[in-house]
């Protein structure tokens, strides 16, 4: 329940029904008259009843209390994976979106190879910012890519590597000119959150030890909720501060790499 211990309403509330069981009781055994015998069976009767009314209200209560956290955050959906893990649940959405495809990630490779076709639609259609991992972030020589690969228990330089593959992929969007703007910047703070917004909605969740990124737990909350917010609002943080994040180098994206 909601609360640990009854409060002392609470407990005035059960003690006045166990004071009418008791009554019944005595009552009923007073005598075999009908007349007492009815009076102790319904005081009896009164008293079980005002007790299986007291549970109910408090299995309410809490219940309650659970929706009206879950609305005040904007929690939807809760996933054991991400990435290919739960494609179907990205799917849909990227396919209707309209507004802004935000992420953040490491390398992506995963999310690279399976909607790497659908890139140039979405830029078509709806702004895409990416933050990818910085591979040279603190220092080439000891970066936090390199010690998330240590932590997914990978081969080393493998992040390192994802990063320039996806950014390769996809320089000759970057550079194209449309409708909508395809951007990435890496980013240069600890890596947190793994974050996919579409429009509405945003899809997630913690990075582990020990843990592929796509077997971490992956949660969809949904705008006007406490955590859309914040995440979108750790996301612009990131994105607009030169202190946090930086352009992908010139030469990653030259038309010749």
């Amino acid at each position: 329940m909601g609360n640990a211990f009854l409060n002392p309403k609470h407990w005035i509330y059960v003690l006045c029904h166990l004071l009418l069981i008791v009554i019944g009781f005595a009552v009923y055994g007073i005598s075999s008259n009908g007349l007492f015998i009815g009076i102790g069976g319904s005081l009896v009767a009164t008293g079980f009843a005002g007790w299986i009314i007291f549970v109910y209200v408090l299995i309410s209560e809490d219940v309650s209390e659970r929706l009206r956290i879950l609305t005040e955050f904007g929690f939807s959906n809760a996933f054991e994976g991400r990435s290919v893990r739960i494609r179907d649940q990205y799917d849909q959405r990227l396919k209707n979106a309209r507004e802004k495809i935000d992420i953040i990630g490491f390398g992506l490779s995963a999310f690279r190879e399976d909607f790497g076709n659908e890139f140039e639609s979405w830029k078509h259609r709806t702004s895409v910012r990416i933050l990818l991992i910085d591979p040279e972030f603190p220092s080439p020589d000891s970066n936090y890519a390199d010690q998330r690969d240590k932590e997914e228990m990978n081969s080393d330089g493998k992040i390192a590597a994802d990063v320039k593959r996806f950014v390769s992929a996809v320089s000759p969007l970057i550079r194209k000119s449309g409708p909508k703007k395809f951007e990435i910047r890496f980013y240069r703070c600890l890596p947190t959150l793994n974050i996919l917004r579409i429009d509405d909605e945003l899809f997630w969740g913690p990075y582990l030890i020990k843990e592929q990124s796509r077997n971490c737990p992956t949660f969809l909350v949904k705008r006007g909720g406490i955590l859309y917010d914040k995440f979108v609002s750790q996301f612009e943080q990131i994105w607009a501060s030169d202190e946090w994040s930086r352009a992908i180098p010139p030469e990653w994206l030259s038309a010749d790499k």
